[in-house]
């Protein structure tokens, strides 16, 4: 088929959702298709807010992603499968979660307690009010003991964490979750209160980046689900970084638009999209014989009239920060990769595990806020190899200390899930099959949507796959890594 007579097909954003999607259509066997990419940002945002940060006490450059990327055998089992595909280089790793308390009044700096010559465990031990170290995959038994616990009371919470997570587990497999909020359901299993707040809550919402309260209004399933095929899985993180992924999926497309600012997407009556985008030129405007909305529901219902009467606009949404701090008995600083003077060359910390002891298993500290104007909160410290740490959904990023370790900081928008929203996707995405149409359907106007929100589950990577796959079928496109 020739050039002229392919359909011209404009993917809006370049997250994994818009990327994946391109890379399917790009790369489609009987390249019936022309893709153009556009985007607001001044490059593709996948692995835009990534940094490569250098050790002045060895020299070696860490690229750190942000926001963290890691995935886990089972749930991720699509997004596995095409960093397979695409021969992403990946490698396991080990965590330590220390769950802790963040009590200011202690005067300790988030994530500044870690010297360069302790290792792991020893580091996860010496967390301030940390009162339990989870080792992932029970790699390490026993686990670490936090330093202010006493042999006897540390046995004890390891006996009270033995029966509430057997007791979790087995409902999660046995009890099946009813159209209900993650709330009702672990009121309805009659799972302990100090398990949820202290144990359940911090690390899945360290996971979603969002607030308690905002968890526990996700619907059941997502987390019955998460928990069930994620159990026993191997985490993985991607060697040197998701640029690896972003330079794959994005191989061959030559129609890249940046800093293209999309205004508007109308439904033509010949069947065709016209698009309008603000660029460094001005207002323009193009007609294409289909488009992908890879964006978040706010911003797709803003851009798409008819979205509108869906209800996408009332889905709601979070601001969440993530920054890269530096460690006090550390020090850092930022490079630039595309500055050929610059000292130092990237590499993969797993595989200079020999120069750093600390590259196969990771700390993650999880300091929980219990009371608060806008209620219970988690913070997430993940201490890198080089040593420096990323925050995410800070407690205490204003503080002067803080913004002085500071090297960059990056926002994104995370959409929430509530049983609401849950029935709203669902319209959204029935596929026109069956039932009376009360609103816009997906694919409805030869307009697509796709993104990590897009599917019956958590709003993770996984999500942003399996849309983009789901775009993919409906352009009779084939999807290579499909068992």
């Amino acid at each position: 088929m020739t050039e002229t007579a392919r359909e011209r097909v404009a993917i809006i954003g370049t997250g994994l959702a818009g990327l994946t999607t391109a890379h399917l259509l790009q790369n489609d066997p009987k390249k019936r298709y022309a893709v153009t990419l556009l985007e607001q940002a001044d490059s593709l945002s996948f692995d835009s807010a990534s940094v490569a940060v250098k050790s002045h006490e060895t020299g070696a450059v860490e690229r750190v992603d942000l926001p963290m990327r890691a995935s886990a055998g089972g749930y991720y089992a699509n997004l596995n499968r095409m960093y397979h595909h695409l021969e992403v280089p990946m490698h396991p790793v080990r965590f330590l979660f220390v769950f802790a308390k963040a009590l200011k009044q202690r005067g300790t700096e988030a994530g500044n307690y870690q010297d360069s010559n302790q290792s792991p465990s020893a580091a996860a031990s010496a967390v301030p009010d940390g009162y339990f170290v989870h080792a992932s995959n029970l790699h390490q038994l026993p686990p670490p003991r936090p330093s202010a616990y006493s042999t006897w009371r540390y046995l004890l919470e390891i006996l009270y964490l033995i029966i509430c997570h057997a007791w979790f587990r087995a409902a999660c497999f046995l009890v099946q979750p009813h159209d209900e909020s993650f709330a009702q359901y672990l009121e309805r299993i009659w799972l302990p209160r100090r398990y949820t707040t202290h144990y359940i809550l911090p690390l899945m919402s360290s996971v979603s980046t969002c607030t308690h309260d905002e968890l526990l209004a996700f619907p059941a399933s997502d987390l019955v689900n998460y928990n069930k095929f994620s159990y026993g899985q191997q985490h993985y993180t991607v060697c040197g970084g998701v640029q690896q992924v972003q330079s794959r999926l994005s191989r061959g497309i030559e129609d890249i638009r940046v800093r293209s600012r999309v205004l508007e997407v109308l439904p033509r009556s010949s069947g065709k999209v016209l698009i309008r985008w603000q660029d460094t030129v001005g207002a323009q405007e193009e007609v294409f014989d289909r488009a992908v909305l890879a964006v978040s529901p706010d911003v797709a219902s803003r851009l798409f009239a008819p979205l509108k009467t869906t209800g996408l606009d009332k889905i709601p949404t979070t601001w969440v920060e993530s920054s890269v701090l530096t460690n006090a008995s550390r020090a850092h600083s930022l490079v630039d990769l595309d500055d050929r003077t610059s000292q130092g060359k990237v590499a993969c910390m797993h595989h200079a595990a020999v120069e750093v002891e600390s590259a196969s298993t990771q700390v993650i500290t999880l300091r929980t806020q219990f009371s608060g104007f806008d209620g219970a909160r988690s913070e997430a410290l993940h201490t890198m190899p080089s040593g420096v740490v990323v925050s995410t959904c800070p407690l205490d990023g204003e503080s002067e200390a803080t913004q002085k370790r500071t090297l960059k900081t990056a926002g994104f928008r995370r959409t929430l899930r509530t049983v609401e929203s849950r029935a709203t996707v669902e319209r959204i995405f029935r596929d026109g099959s069956g039932g009376t149409t009360d609103g816009w359907v997906n694919g409805e106007n030869n307009v697509w949507l796709a993104g990590s929100w897009c599917w019956d589950g958590m709003v993770l990577l996984e999500g942003c796959v399996i849309s983009a796959m789901r775009v993919a079928d409906e352009f009779g496109v084939e999807i290579p890594w499909r068992k």
